[in-house]
């Protein structure tokens, strides 16, 4: 994904600033050991009235917390678990350290939670000059991608099972099991947001699961018998440009403001 040129998002300083973590519990040595080892600051929100540029609220992902993450003075938000920051994407620090806005959540709960809504209202808050047009369009592909990383990418459930009517009830039936495994529902969906230039925003949609050849699928799904595989089609036409990166496992999608 590109670097920040312009544009940055307010509260997301210059960068030549390491990213910081801001918690409000005291921090675990493991997490402690974590955030050392990737030269990211660590942060008690009780310690530091005014967090530090560049800084990146982790917790529990609630409506809220999100939400407040999402919003100036932080540049984004991480779901924090018993693991701390094991199996965040390294792609979400540096798109902070970029001036960009990052979201790092288990996949159980963006399903849980209203995610593209609150992904969409901090772009639009967050980087300037975007037009309506061009907001809608974002927002649909979001909605597309969001739900290709969930159910393809971190649960593996084969698309093709939705395009019948018996499929669909044994897709409901795989979609619950799977929810339902503590491995599977802890895997990361993660969105980042940068913009290129002053003409260009950037958002990449990271998951966990197997990854995908996008030229191949978009191949695929140009052909008159297709019967799956049209989100990708959809996301393609309302994008400026579309490419796969980390083997499939994250889509990054550009737009023109």
């Amino acid at each position: 994904m590109a670097t920040v040129t312009s544009s940055k998002p307010p509260g997301c300083h210059a960068a030549d600033r390491r990213p910081s973590l801001m918690v409000d519990a005291p921090p675990s040595d493991d997490l402690a050991a974590q955030c050392h080892a990737l030269g990211i600051e660590l942060c008690e929100s009780r310690n530091c009235l005014v967090p530090p540029p560049a800084s990146i609220l982790g917790g529990a992902g609630t409506t809220e917390s999100v939400r407040t993450g999402l919003a100036p003075p932080y540049c984004g938000f991480m779901e924090l678990g018993a693991e701390g920051v094991l199996g965040v994407g390294l792609r979400c620090f540096e798109t902070v350290r970029g001036g960009g806005m990052t979201l790092s959540l288990q996949t159980a709960t963006v399903y849980r939670l209203e995610t593209l809504e609150l992904v969409a209202q901090a772009i639009r808050a967050n980087f300037g000059g975007i037009s309506q047009d061009t907001a809608d369009l974002m927002e649909i592909s979001l909605a597309e991608a969001l739900s290709n990383a969930v159910i393809h990418g971190n649960l593996g459930i084969p698309n093709h099972l939705r395009t019948t009517t018996e499929g669909f009830v044994q897709f409901q039936k795989i979609m619950h099991a799977r929810m339902a495994d503590p491995a599977l529902a802890g895997r990361r969906v993660e969105i980042n947001v940068q913009t290129r230039g002053p003409d260009f925003i950037c958002v990449g949609v990271s998951d966990q699961g197997g990854g995908f050849d996008l030229n191949e699928k978009l191949a695929h799904t140009a052909t008159a018998t297709a019967k799956n595989g049209r989100g990708l089609s959809l996301i393609r036409k309302a994008t400026h440009s579309l490419h796969g990166e980390d083997g499939g496992r994250t889509l990054v999608m550009a737009f023109r403001r």
